[in-house]
C-alpha cells in the first residue's frame, strides 16, 4: 500500500510540473504510467486502460482549479468563450467518456497512441501557433468545441494541446489561450468525471472504484500535481523551454510506440 502510494504521488508531482512546465495535460503522462501498473497487477488491459483515462480526467478537477482561480484573478478568461466554447467542450467530453467507455481497452490504446504521437511530434518539432490577426472570437464553438472535449476525454487530457491553438487561430493572445484552455480543461474533467463515474468497469476486481474512476488515485495525484504546478511554472521562466518541449516531443512518442504495441 505505501509503494501504490508513493508511485501515484510521484506521479501526480510529475504530472503537475510538466503541466505548469510546458503546460501539456498530466494526461499524457499519467494515462500510459498507470494503465501498465494496473496491467502489472493482473488487471485485464480493457479495464486497466478505462480505469486510467477516467482518474485521469477526476484528477483534473483538482490540478485545474488552482490553475482557473489563479488566471481568473488576473482577468485573462473572456467572457465569449466561458459562454460558448467552455460548455461545448464539456458536454463533448461526457459523450467521448462514454464512446470510450464502449470501445474497449484495445481500440482505446490505439486511439491513445495515434493521437500522442501526432503532439509528440508537433512538440518535438517545435511547431508554433501563431494568432491571427483578427478579432478575438471562438468561432464554430458549436462544432469545434464538442469534438476537442470528446477526443480529450476518449484518451484521459485536458485538451490544451488542441485549445491553445484553436483559440491562436481565433485570434486570441497566447496568455489568454493558455488561460482559457486551462479552464476549458477542467469542464472537460467535470464531464468526462461524471460520466466515467455513472459506468462500472466489467472486471472491477480492483478496490476503490466508483464506475471507472479510481477515487484514492485521483484524490492522491490530483493533490500532487496541485502542489507542483506552480513549481513547473517557475521553472518554465527560467529553463529554454524550446528544447524541452521537444525532449518531451521525443518521449511522448516513445510513449505512444509502447501504447501500440
Amino acid at each position: 500500500m505505501i509503494s501504490l502510494i508513493l508511485i501515484l504521488l510521484i506521479l501526480g508531482c510529475t504530472a503537475g510540473l510538466l503541466a505548469g512546465l510546458l503546460g501539456i495535460g498530466g494526461g499524457l503522462v499519467i494515462v500510459p504510467a498507470m494503465s501498465w501498473f494496473l496491467i502489472d497487477r493482473g488487471l485485464n488491459v480493457s479495464s486497466a486502460i478505462g480505469i486510467s483515462v477516467a482518474t485521469s480526467l477526476a484528477s483534473m478537477l483538482l490540478t485545474s482549479a488552482s490553475a482557473v482561480v489563479f488566471h481568473a484573478r488576473r482577468r485573462v478568461i473572456a467572457k465569449e468563450v466561458i459562454v460558448r466554447l467552455a460548455p461545448s467542450v464539456g458536454l463533448g467530453a461526457a459523450a467521448g467518456a462514454l464512446l470510450a467507455a464502449s470501445l474497449g481497452g484495445e481500440r482505446l490504446a490505439m486511439i491513445f497512441a495515434v493521437i500522442v504521437a501526432l503532439i509528440g511530434l508537433r512538440m518535438l518539432f517545435a511547431i508554433q501557433d501563431p494568432a491571427r490577426k483578427r478579432d478575438p472570437f471562438p468561432r464554430v464553438w458549436w462544432l469545434i468545441g464538442p469534438l476537442i472535449g470528446a477526443v480529450s476525454a476518449m484518451i484521459g487530457i485536458g485538451g490544451g494541446s488542441f485549445n491553445v491553438p484553436y483559440l491562436r487561430w481565433n485570434g486570441y493572445p497566447m496568455v489568454n489561450a493558455v488561460a482559457m484552455a486551462s479552464t476549458c480543461g477542467w469542464l472537460i474533467g467535470l464531464g468526462g468525471t461524471v460520466t466515467f463515474a455513472l459506468i462500472d468497469v466489467e472486471d472491477g476486481l480492483i478496490e476503490g472504484l466508483i464506475g471507472h474512476i479510481h477515487w484514492p488515485a485521483a484524490l492522491i495525484i490530483g493533490l500532487a500535481g496541485a502542489a507542483t504546478a506552480p513549481l513547473g511554472v517557475a521553472l518554465g521562466h527560467r529553463l529554454p523551454s524550446r528544447q524541452l518541449t521537444r525532449i518531451f516531443g521525443g518521449f511522448l512518442i516513445l510513449i505512444a510506440l509502447r501504447m501500440a504495441l
